[in-house]
C-alpha cells in the first residue's frame, strides 16, 4: 500500500533548511510522489519541485524548502489586504515568501512569488520572532501575503499557533487554490481572510492564471458554512479580460447566492505588469459599473480600490444608507459604529470591530525582523539574540540592519510616501553641529556612503573600519539623501526621513536604497561604481510652513531650504541642492516641487496643500575607494557556464512538448534564478533563412529569468505551431534554439554626449 500523509508531521527543521511537509501520496511509480496540498497535484520524482517552486521530492518524502525564510517584513493598514470589516484602522504586520501556485499573467508581486532566489530574497524569520514582532510593535494583526500561503502552509500555521498565543490575529491573503483535504487545517488556524477571486470563466482561470475556477469557489463556500474566519473578496478588474458585464453579473449573482449579501466585495483596478503589459489600467468608470452592478444583484458591502475614491471606499449601512466608516485611500474618517451597529440607526454591520477603531492611518512601515529574535529558536539555523536596548553606538548602526524609518527618492515621489515630517528636529542635532563638521568626518562620511553603496551591489558584508565616522556618527539628523551623478546626470538619488536618526543610520539606508532601488534607473552597475560622483545630503530643521497663499514664497530661502509637499495621496520632496541648480526663485521653486508630486504647479497656493521647508548640509566628490574592494567594480555573472549550457537545450525540449501537448518543464533543473534586464529567445531553422527572436525586456525592474524562459517557449511554440512545424523537426534538430541573457545595463550619458567609460565590447552589447 503506497504511502499517504496528510497532516504535516511532527518534525524539526533539518540542517539542510528543509522541513518534512504534509499532503503527499505515494505514487504508482516508485520514488514518484504527488503532492495534495493544491489541485495541480504536481508528480514529482526525487529532486523535482513542483509549480510552486518551494515544494519538492526529497529521497521520495515531501520537502517544504522556505520555511521560516521570509521577506517584506512591513507594518501596514488592515484596508491594504484589504479588509474593511475586520477592526478597522488597526495596524497589521505583512511578509510573505518565494514562490507561487498560480501562474497569473499579470501578478503584482511577481518580484517575489515567480523568484527561484529564495536565500536572496529572505531573512530568517521563525514564527516565534514575527509574533514577538507583532506584539512589540503593537500589530493586531499579522498577514501572510504576496505570494499564496498555501504553498508554505506548513509555516504559515506554525505562525498562526505562535500569534495566538500572544493575543495577535493571523490573516492569509490567498487565492484560494487549495484541496479539500487540506483546507480545513489551513484555514481553522487563520482569523480571518481575503480570497481572490480572479474571475468568473473557467477560460479565464485556464489561460491567465495556469488553474481553475472551481477549487476556489469551493474554498469561498467553505470559509461561508463550514467555518468562523471572517473573510472578503478581491476581484482585480482587467480590462478586455474580465470586465465584461454579464461575466460580473454572474459572478455577483453567485456570491449572493453560495456566500450571502454580507460578505464585503472589492473590485481593484489593475495596473500592467509582469507579462501583462499590452493593456493599460482599469479605467475608473469600470469600478464604478461593476461596483454598480454588485449592489443591484445585492450585495450590500462593495468598495472600490487602487484608486482614488473616497466615496466609494467608504462604509455605508445598508439599512440607512448612512456613512458609518469613512476612508480615504487606508485612512479612516468619520466612524459612526457602536460596537457592530450603525451608530445612525442601530442596524448591525457585519464584519469584525472593537469598540473604537484603529489609529495607524496610512502610514507603511519596513521593519528588520532580525531585530526581534528570541534566545531561544525553533530553527536549527541560530539567529543572533536582540541586544537589551536599542543600539545607541554608531558600529552596531553601520554594521548590522535597523528598523527602517520612510524612506523616499529625492525626485519622484510617490503615493506610497503615507506621511510628511512636520515636527521640528528637536531631537537632532543643532544646527551649527551640521555646520561645523570637520573635512574628516566629511571623507568619513563620504567613505562610508561609497563602501555601503558597493557592499549593497555586491552582495557582501559591509567593512567600515572607522565606525565612528570620526566622531560624527552619533550625531542626530531628520535624514540623509545619498546622490550618485555620472558626468553631472542624475545616476540615482535616494533617502530615507521621517523620524530622528544618529548620521550611521541615515547613511546605511540611503546608500543602500541610491545602489539598488531608485526606481526610475536600472540598479547602479558594479562597473560604474569608479565613474561616479557621490553626494551625501544630511538633512535637519524640518518646519511646517504657516503662511498662507502668496505668502508663502517669503517662507523659502534659495540656498537654504529644501521642500517636502502632500496634498491628499500625493507627495513630494526636493534638495536645497536642485533650486540651485537649476537657477530657481521660491516661487519656481515651490512649482517645481509641485510638478514631482504630480499636483498643479499652483498647487503649494492651497490651504489644503501642507507644505514643510528643511535644511541640508551637503557635500561630496568623486566615488572614494578608500574602504572598498579592488573586485568590488567588476560585474558578477548570475549563471556559471555549465548553467548557461543547459538553458537552450531546456528550452529546445520545452518547446517540443508544448507542441506535442506533453506537460513542460517549468523550471530549469540544476540552474538558478534571478532579476535579469531582458531574455532573448532565437530559432534558427537549418534550412537557412533569417532566425527569428522572440524578446521579454525590461531594464527596470527586471523580468524574473525561469519564468521569462518558460513565457518564451510557449510563444515559440505558438509560432511554430502556426507555421505547422512538427514536433519531429524539434526534436530532430531541425530547429535551434539559443538564449540570450541581458543582464547588469549601465548608464552612458546620451548620443550627443556618450560615456563610454568602462564599456568592454567583448562583455556588453
Amino acid at each position: 500500500m503506497s504511502r499517504l500523509v496528510t497532516l504535516p508531521p511532527e518534525s524539526k527543521l533539518r540542517d539542510d533548511g528543509l522541513l518534512p511537509g504534509g499532503w503527499w501520496h505515494e505514487s504508482d511509480e516508485p520514488g514518484r510522489i504527488v503532492c495534495d496540498l493544491c489541485p495541480r497535484e504536481c508528480h514529482l520524482k526525487p529532486g523535482d519541485r513542483g509549480f510552486c517552486f518551494v515544494r519538492e521530492n526529497v529521497g521520495g518524502e515531501m520537502m517544504l524548502s522556505t520555511y521560516g525564510r521570509s521577506t517584506g517584513f512591513c507594518i501596514d493598514p488592515i484596508e491594504k489586504k484589504p479588509l474593511n470589516h475586520f477592526y478597522p484602522g488597526t495596524s497589521i504586520l505583512s511578509f510573505g515568501t518565494a514562490g507561487c501556485n498560480l501562474g497569473c499573467r499579470f501578478c503584482q508581486n511577481w518580484d517575489i512569488s515567480k523568484s527561484r532566489e529564495v536565500e536572496r530574497l529572505s531573512e530568517l524569520a521563525t514564527p516565534e520572532m514575527i509574533a514577538e514582532a507583532a506584539r512589540r510593535t503593537g500589530c493586531h494583526s499579522v498577514a501572510f501575503t504576496y505570494n499564496d500561503p498555501v504553498i508554505w502552509a506548513e509555516y504559515a500555521i506554525d505562525c498562526a499557533r505562535a500569534c495566538r498565543a500572544v493575543g495577535v490575529r493571523t490573516v492569509a491573503v490567498s487565492a484560494g487554490y487549495i484541496t479539500d483535504v487540506a483546507r480545513p487545517t489551513f484555514f481553522h488556524a487563520m482569523d480571518a481572510a481575503n480570497i481572490d477571486l480572479k474571475a468568473f470563466t473557467e477560460e479565464f482561470y485556464h489561460k491567465i492564471t495556469y488553474s481553475h475556477l472551481q477549487p476556489v469557489l469551493d474554498t469561498l463556500h467553505w470559509l461561508k458554512h463550514e467555518s468562523d474566519v471572517w473573510f472578503e473578496i478581491t476581484n482585480l478588474v482587467i480590462p478586455d479580460a474580465n470586465d465584461d458585464p454579464d461575466e460580473l453579473r454572474r459572478m455577483c449573482d453567485w456570491v449572493v447566492e453560495h456566500v450571502g449579501d454580507e460578505v464585503p466585495l472589492h473590485f481593484s483596478a489593475f495596473h500592467p505588469d509582469f507579462r501583462m503589459r499590452d493593456r493599460g489600467p482599469t479605467p475608473h468608470q469600470t469600478l464604478l459599473a461593476a461596483r454598480e452592478t454588485a449592489r443591484r444583484q445585492g450585495v450590500k458591502y462593495v468598495y472600490v480600490g487602487n484608486v482614488d475614491d473616497q466615496r466609494h471606499q467608504s462604509t455605508y449601512c445598508p439599512a440607512c444608507g448612512q456613512v458609518v466608516i469613512e476612508r480615504n485611500w487606508y485612512e479612516l474618517g468619520q466612524y459612526h459604529l457602536q460596537g457592530n451597529r450603525c451608530g445612525h440607526c442601530g442596524h448591525e454591520i457585519a464584519g469584525r470591530f472593537a469598540d473604537r477603531p484603529g489609529d495607524w492611518g496610512r502610514k507603511r512601515q519596513p521593519i528588520r525582523i532580525s531585530q526581534f529574535a528570541l534566545p531561544v529558536v525553533s530553527l536549527s539555523t541560530k539567529a543572533p539574540a536582540p541586544p537589551e536596548q536599542p543600539p545607541a553606538a554608531a558600529p552596531s548602526a553601520l554594521a548590522a540592519s535597523t528598523n527602517q524609518p520612510s524612506s523616499a527618492s529625492a525626485n519622484q515621489p510617490t503615493a506610497k510616501d503615507n506621511h510628511m515630517t512636520t515636527s521640528t528636529a528637536t531631537a537632532a542635532a543643532p544646527p551649527n553641529a551640521l555646520a561645523n563638521l570637520t573635512p574628516a568626518q566629511e571623507t568619513a562620511i563620504h567613505r562610508a556612503a561609497c563602501e555601503l553603496m558597493a557592499a549593497q551591489i555586491n552582495r557582501r558584508s559591509i567593512h567600515v573600519p572607522d565606525h565612528d565616522l570620526s566622531g560624527s556618527a552619533n550625531l542626530m539628523v531628520m535624514g540623509a539623501f545619498v546622490t550618485a551623478k555620472r558626468r553631472g546626470r542624475l545616476r540615482a538619488c535616494c533617502g530615507s526621513l521621517g523620524q530622528p536618526m544618529t548620521v550611521a543610520q541615515a547613511i546605511k539606508q540611503a546608500a543602500r536604497r541610491t545602489a539598488t532601488e531608485d526606481s526610475r534607473m536600472p540598479p547602479i552597475s558594479a562597473t560604474e561604481l569608479k565613474h561616479l560622483d557621490v553626494d551625501v545630503t544630511l538633512l535637519f530643521n524640518f518646519q511646517p510652513v504657516t503662511q498662507r497663499g502668496e505668502d508663502r514664497i517669503r517662507a523659502v530661502e534659495i540656498g537654504r531650504h529644501g521642500l517636502q509637499i502632500r496634498r491628499d495621496n500625493a507627495a513630494g520632496l526636493l534638495l536645497p541642492s536642485v533650486a540651485i541648480e537649476h537657477e530657481l526663485d521660491s516661487e519656481a521653486f515651490l512649482q517645481m516641487v509641485c510638478r514631482k508630486a504630480g499636483l498643479p504647479t499652483t498647487a503649494w497656493r492651497d490651504d489644503r496643500t501642507q507644505l514643510v521647508t528643511f535644511e541640508g548640509r551637503m557635500f561630496g566628490h568623486g566615488f572614494d575607494p578608500h574602504w572598498t574592494q579592488p573586485k568590488d567594480f567588476t560585474a558578477k555573472p548570475l549563471l556559471k557556464p555549465e548553467e548557461i549550457a543547459t538553458l537552450g537545450p531546456h528550452c529546445q525540449a520545452n518547446i517540443a512538448a508544448l507542441l506535442s501537448g506533453a506537460t513542460p518543464s517549468y523550471y530549469v533543473p540544476n540552474c538558478g534564478d534571478s532579476k535579469v534586464s531582458g531574455v532573448v529567445l532565437s530559432l534558427f531553422d537549418s534550412s537557412g533563412g533569417q532566425p527569428e527572436h522572440l524578446i521579454q525586456f525590461a531594464m527596470r525592474p527586471g523580468v524574473p529569468m525561469q519564468s521569462t524562459l518558460f513565457a518564451l517557449c510557449e510563444a515559440a511554440a505558438r509560432t511554430l505551431r502556426g507555421r505547422n512545424v512538427s514536433v519531429a523537426d524539434v526534436t530532430a534538430g531541425k530547429f535551434a534554439v539559443e538564449v540570450t541573457l541581458l543582464m547588469d545595463p549601465t548608464m552612458n550619458g546620451t548620443v550627443a554626449e556618450p560615456d563610454l567609460r568602462g564599456v568592454e565590447s567583448r562583455d556588453r552589447a
